[in-house]
């Protein structure tokens, strides 16, 4: 698939999952376990598996996912793709990714410990890439919480003189979040190195709550190496768990040198997750997520699906994403890689004919930039190209979800069918 669906996915998928890991205080009442107490009561498992097809270019790329997911997150999930996109440069690779969320002390979800990796080898080479993370949590109370954190990569990315370069990453982190009232101060230090260049970055978040479910987030984290600084703002409203008829949003902004990026979402309906603990939860991971390595996103996210489940969590979703990457391809000259995307998904719930339910429509519009290399001039250009794209989907029997994304200009046909499987609560024992 193209960088902007796996970067959409990515980025809006966040969101989701964090609405099931982060309730803070909001879902504690009637839970007598202890160790439950900042997630909420337990909830039965669900396990989701698919499998996948992408056809362009007469080529026919397959890829396996799953996870598992419970009311914490997805604690276990694993892909094994053949020639699938990879995030870092749309290199196409054969991938295999995997990680668990572990909660070692007594199933106490007041300490969580995530590990995750993947290897892949970039089509028609032999040049491979690695990339690893591990982070612990701890929650001792619901208004206070410290993770540490480490990643490492290790591959290889677009040359200026050739055609791959090998790159070493690796970053150290340390944040601590506390809140009082309707205030959250966020602080982390950390530790990169890039290659052979080493950085030390610290910052700060504020995250105030205002009326009518209202929040703004504003962040700085300074770098020793200038272009390395970020700012990021996120403004927005979530959803009540009581729907009140009006709909959820978020705007994120992210910018440092020769980069930035912009998310922006409306979701409607009483099928609506975006509620605070997600909406909190993801605009401090964009601030946070700037100190480890965007190599390690998906991994850190357990967004593993070729065709995500994201539409299933409002009636009506629009959102509205874009990124431009500066990147050197020759002595002294930049390039750009880059996408601007809107996408709009409906989702007709109560329909309902035999065993077939809940269809989806979804159309989004496209603008891509990429570099070229230009016969004429013998340098790289920035070549951009638009086009729109479809989704249909349906629930098959309740438990299967059969999924189609068609690119008609550039006759690409994306296929996945999922299988969603619920664990009896009586049966899922802990």
């Amino acid at each position: 698939m193209k960088l902007s669906c796996c970067l959409l996915s990515l980025l809006f998928f966040s969101f989701i999952t964090t609405s099931h890991a982060q309730t803070e205080h909001t879902r504690t009442s009637g839970n007598s376990d202890s160790r439950y107490s900042v997630f909420g009561p337990p909830m039965p498992a669900t396990w989701e598996f698919q499998l996948s097809s992408l056809k362009e270019d007469g080529q026919n790329i397959s890829s396996f996912n799953f996870y598992k997911k419970d009311q914490r997150n997805k604690t276990l999930f694993f892909k094994i793709a053949n020639n699938n996109l990879n995030n870092r440069n749309e290199l196409r690779v054969k991938e295999i990714t995997g990680g668990a969320v572990l909660f070692p002390i007594n199933d106490d979800d007041r300490l969580q410990l995530d590990l995750g990796g993947t290897y892949d080898v970039i089509k028609d080479t032999a040049l491979p890439g690695k990339a690893f993370y591990s982070r612990l949590t701890f929650r001792p109370q619901a208004n206070l919480w410290f993770r540490v954190g480490s990643e490492y990569f290790d591959g290889y990315t677009i040359g200026s003189h050739s055609s791959y370069r090998r790159t070493i990453l690796n970053s150290n982190y340390f944040v601590g979040k506390f809140v009082v009232s309707s205030f959250s101060l966020v602080g982390l230090i950390g530790k990169g190195k890039i290659d052979n260049l080493m950085n030390t970055r610290y910052g700060f978040a504020g995250i105030v709550e205002g009326p009518f479910n209202t929040f703004v987030l504003g962040g700085y984290i300074k770098s020793t190496q200038q272009k390395e600084n970020v700012r990021t703002l996120a403004v927005g409203r979530w959803a009540p768990y009581r729907p009140d008829g009006f709909p959820s949003s978020i705007f994120i902004w992210k910018h440092k040198e020769n980069y930035d990026f912009q998310l922006g979402g409306l979701f409607w309906g009483e099928k609506n997750l975006f509620v605070r603990p997600a909406a909190i939860g993801m605009s401090q991971g964009m601030f946070i997520s700037s100190t480890a390595l965007r190599e390690n996103s998906e991994l850190r996210q357990g967004q593993l699906m070729s065709i995500t489940d994201d539409y299933r969590n409002a009636d009506i979703t629009l959102f509205y994403v874009y990124l431009d990457q500066a990147i050197q391809m020759g002595p002294g000259k930049l390039n750009h890689v880059g996408f601007r995307a809107i996408e709009l998904f409906k989702v007709f719930d109560e329909v309902k004919f035999s065993f077939l339910s809940k269809p989806v429509l979804g159309v989004f519009y496209n603008e891509e930039t990429n570099p070229e290399f230009n016969m004429v001039s013998h340098n790289f250009v920035d070549k951009q190209n638009s086009f729109f794209s479809f989704q249909a989907g349906l629930t098959i029997a309740d438990s299967f979800i059969l999924n189609a994304i068609n690119i008609p200009q550039k006759s690409e046909w994306t296929v996945a069918l999922s299988f969603v499987y619920m664990v009896d609560r009586d049966s899922d024992v802990r």
